[in-house]
């Protein structure tokens, strides 16, 4: 009995030693990343105008904005865009001050300020929209930006890229190391949004000062993605 264990004691070692050894060796991976950028035309434009009225009467104030804000909504709305795509907010009204002899601030006057915004679908739109606000009664061009309708299709457009280019990468590496890909240990991703092309200040003040119908060119957008992929490598 005691040869028994005496010989058993290290049959059991030798395994024990080969389980371990087993269980320690590493999976060979392959960390790579990829991106995927794509640029495009923008199909949506958003404006805001601005409606700024000012008058010693409150009522007159209040009165002529109110008219000036309907004049620009119906000449936007006679070039064919849709009353759903025209929406009014930020309305503010508030007095205006002056200091008198003894320095004291007294009411002069009031201000009204209104808001519109404008979705349009129609690029080609953007310019004659603009035209057509300064023209009837808008004095201020707040914003004007640029933007895409789906903007998820695009962003798994750009992951798809993302994707097939961490793959082709590893796939390189892989096979100068003389060997395969034969699984996925684990992914990261990482979807960026659409950039906004917004026009600057400059570009308003020459719209305001315009005696010519306002060119506007929308130029292209820009949507990446990337991801970082550990492939698992034959040994």
């Amino acid at each position: 009995m005691k040869n028994f264990l005496i010989v058993l004691i290290p049959f059991l070692m030798i395994a024990l030693m080969s389980s371990t050894a087993f269980a320690e060796e590493k999976i060979p991976t392959l960390s790579v990343s990829g991106e995927g950028i794509i640029e495009t035309s923008p199909d949506r434009a958003t404006i805001s105008i601005g409606v700024l009225t000012q008058d010693r009467d409150a009522a007159r104030a209040q009165s002529s904005n109110a008219k000036s804000a309907q004049n620009v909504i119906n000449s936007i709305a006679a070039l064919g865009v849709e009353r759903k795509n025209i929406t009014t907010s930020d309305y503010n009204f508030r007095p205006t001050y002056r200091q008198d002899e003894n320095h004291r601030n007294e009411i002069n006057g009031y201000e009204v300020s209104n808001t519109i915004y404008i979705v349009l679908d129609d690029l080609n739109l953007v310019g004659k929209v603009i035209d057509a606000a300064l023209s009837n009664g808008a004095n201020n061009i707040n914003s004007l930006d640029f933007g895409i309708k789906n903007r998820k299709k695009l962003q798994d457009e750009a992951l798809i890229l993302a994707i097939r280019d961490a793959r082709q990468r590893a796939e390189l590496v892989a096979r100068e190391l003389g060997k395969s890909i034969i699984g996925i240990q684990d992914i990261s991703i990482n979807t960026g949004g659409v950039g906004i092309m917004r026009a600057n200040q400059k570009m308003y003040a020459m719209i305001e000062s315009a005696d010519y119908a306002t060119p506007i060119e929308a130029g292209t957008l820009t949507c990446s993605s990337s991801v970082h992929i550990n492939f698992i490598l034959s040994n």
